[in-house]
C-alpha cells in the first residue's frame, strides 16, 4: 500500500510536468519469485522512480531499456531468473530462481493506464477487479470487470492477467497517547490510512500526530466512525471508559481485528462490565493485542500490535518462516503446481 501511495504521488508529479513515464507491472511467475502479480514500478524520464517489481535485481534492466522497449507500445518482459536462465548467464546475480513477466507501458497524460483507477480505489474505499489482456498482440489493454460488460479486447482468444485492487488498510486508532504515536507512525510507513480519536482535546491534536489522515476529538456517545471491510481497530486510551465504550461501539460491528491495550484481566472486566462473555466475542478481538516479540516501551509495543494486525489481515500464524513446510507466499498448506499457480494469477480460456 505504501507503494502504491508513492506511485501515485510521482505520476501527478509527472502529470502537472507534462510528463510520460513507464508503468511496469508483474504480470505472471513461475516458479520463486520476490514479488507477487500486480507489484508495480513506475519510471520517470529523469530516472526517478516508485514502486518495484522485485527485490532490486530487476530494476535496473528495466530503469536502462524501459523506454526503447516501448517505444512502439506496450511489451511483455520476460524475466528467467532460474540458474540456466538468460538472466543468470548476464552476471545478473539473481538468487529467486523463478519467471517473472512483466508488462511494460508507457504512461501518459492522455493515457494513464490503471494508475487513475488505484486512485479511484484509495478514494472511493471500494475494491475493483481489473482484466489484464497480457498477449503479446494485445499487451497493455484492459478493462474493469462489471463494468457495462465493455470488453476492449475478445477474452475468449487472449491470455489475461486478473487482479482485484483493494483499498489500503484503515487502522482506527482510539487514544492519543504517547503510545499511539509510533502505531500511527508504523500505519503510515506501511501506506495505511489511519484515524485517531481521543475524548481529550489536549491529546487529540494534529500536531502531535502529522502522520495521521484524520484526528478527531470524540465525545461520549459519538456514533461509530465508517467502517469497511478493510477497517481495523485498537483501542488503547489509557482511560477504562472511554476503551470500554469503543469496545462496545464496535463490538459487532464486522472488524477483522480489534486489539484491545492492557492485561487480559482487565479486557475480561470489561467485556463483562458490557454483558458480554470472552467467549461470545468472535475472533476478531485481542486483548491483551500484539504478538509476543519481548522488549518494552511504546516503539516495541507498536511493532508487536502492527505486525499482529498484519498477521490476522493475511491469515497467518505469525510463526518463523524458516520453519515454513510451505511456500512463503502460498495461502495455502501444500504447494500449488505451476500449472495451478499460473491459473491463480491468469485466466487461460
Amino acid at each position: 500500500m505504501r507503494e502504491r501511495r508513492e506511485i501515485l504521488k510521482l505520476w501527478r508529479v509527472l502529470a502537472d510536468a507534462g510528463q510520460p513515464g513507464v508503468l511496469a507491472t508483474v504480470v505472471r511467475t513461475e516458479g520463486s519469485s520476490y514479488r507477487l502479480p500486480g507489484a508495480r514500478l513506475l519510471l520517470g524520464p529523469d530516472g526517478q522512480h516508485a514502486g518495484g517489481v522485485s527485490g532490486g535485481c530487476l530494476e535496473d534492466d528495466i530503469l536502462k531499456r524501459a523506454w526503447w522497449l516501448t517505444a512502439n507500445g506496450p511489451v511483455i518482459r520476460k524475466y528467467d531468473t532460474t540458474p540456466d536462465g538468460e538472466l543468470a548467464t548476464e552476471g545478473y546475480g539473481l538468487g529467486c530462481n523463478g519467471v517473472i513477466h512483466v508488462l511494460l507501458e508507457r504512461v501518459t497524460s492522455e493515457v494513464p493506464a490503471v494508475l487513475p483507477i488505484l486512485d479511484k480505489v484509495n478514494q472511493s474505499r471500494r475494491a475493483i477487479t481489473v482484466v489484464h489482456a497480457v498477449s503479446a498482440a494485445a499487451a497493455g489493454q484492459h478493462f474493469l470487470l462489471g463494468d457495462n460488460d465493455t470488453n476492449p479486447f475478445d477474452v475468449a482468444a487472449k491470455e489475461v492477467f486478473v487482479e482485484t485492487i483493494t483499498p489500503p488498510t484503515h487502522l482506527l486508532v482510539f487514544g492519543a497517547g504517547d503510545d499511539a504515536i509510533p502505531v500511527t507512525e508504523l500505519a503510515h510507513y506501511l501506506g495505511w490510512q489511519v484515524s485517531i480519536f481521543d475524548g481529550r482535546a489536549h491529546y487529540a491534536r494534529a500536531a502531535r500526530f502529522p502522520l495521521a489522515d484524520r484526528v478527531q476529538v470524540r465525545a461520549a456517545g459519538s456514533p461509530a466512525p465508517e467502517i469497511d471491510d478493510w477497517t481495523v481497530a485498537v483501542t488503547m486510551t489509557h482511560s477504562y471508559s472511554q476503551d470500554r465504550e469503543a469496545v462496545e461501539l464496535l463490538a459487532g460491528k464486522g472488524l477483522r481485528y480489534l486489539g484491545v491495550l492492557g492485561p487480559r484481566k482487565r479486557t475480561r472486566q470489561l467485556l463483562a462490565d458490557l454483558g458480554l462473555e470472552e467467549g461470545t466475542m468472535d475472533s476478531s478481538l485481542h486483548g491483551p493485542m500484539g504478538l509476543d516479540l519481548g522488549g518494552h516501551g511504546p516503539e516495541l509495543v507498536a511493532l508487536s500490535v502492527m505486525a499482529e494486525i498484519q498477521s490476522v489481515l493475511n491469515g497467518r500464524n505469525s510463526g518463523s518462516l524458516r520453519d515454513l513446510v510451505r511456500p512463503i507466499h502460498s495461502g495455502v498448506a501444500d504447494s500449488p503446481s505451476p500449472e495451478e499457480a499460473w491459473v491463480r494469477s491468469i485466466v487461460c480460456t
